[in-house]
């Protein structure tokens, strides 16, 4: 009968455990768009009275939640290209995003795609 080395049996619980890990990991990351609480609530919430008389309230705030991100990321957009930002307005719907800008003593009105970023126009002011 051969005995393990203690090394042999180190390496063998180490990269046990290791697969196991990485097996729990994978499968935690995999699962797109499962929320435990989601599943349960939301049937609940949606069939209450307060969702009901404010469904349009609601949608439109869903709607503007992204809309400082999006501003956010012209102003970096804009300010890499040498740019100091005065004022970002976006509004949903539009495919544009209009960008107040200076650089040295000018003032600048820059118009980009969305959701690309591109510059599509850019004007003295």
């Amino acid at each position: 009968m051969k005995i393990l080395q203690p090394s042999a049996l180190k390496t063998a619980v180490t990269g046990s455990v290791i697969a196991a890990l990485l097996a729990v990991t994978t499968g935690c990351a995999t699962t797109p768009g499962y929320n435990a609480y989601g599943d349960i609530y939301e049937d609940v919430y949606k069939d209450s009275g307060f969702y009901k008389k404010n469904k349009k309230a609601i949608k439109s705030i869903d709607k503007e939640l992204y809309r400082p991100a999006i501003e956010q990321t012209a102003a970096n957009k804009v300010s890499s290209m040498g740019y100091r930002v005065k004022d970002v307005k976006y509004k949903k719907g539009n495919r544009t995003i209009k960008v107040k800008a200076e650089r040295g003593c000018e003032d600048y009105k820059i118009e980009l795609g969305y959701p690309n970023y591109d510059v599509i126009k850019i004007k003295k002011d």
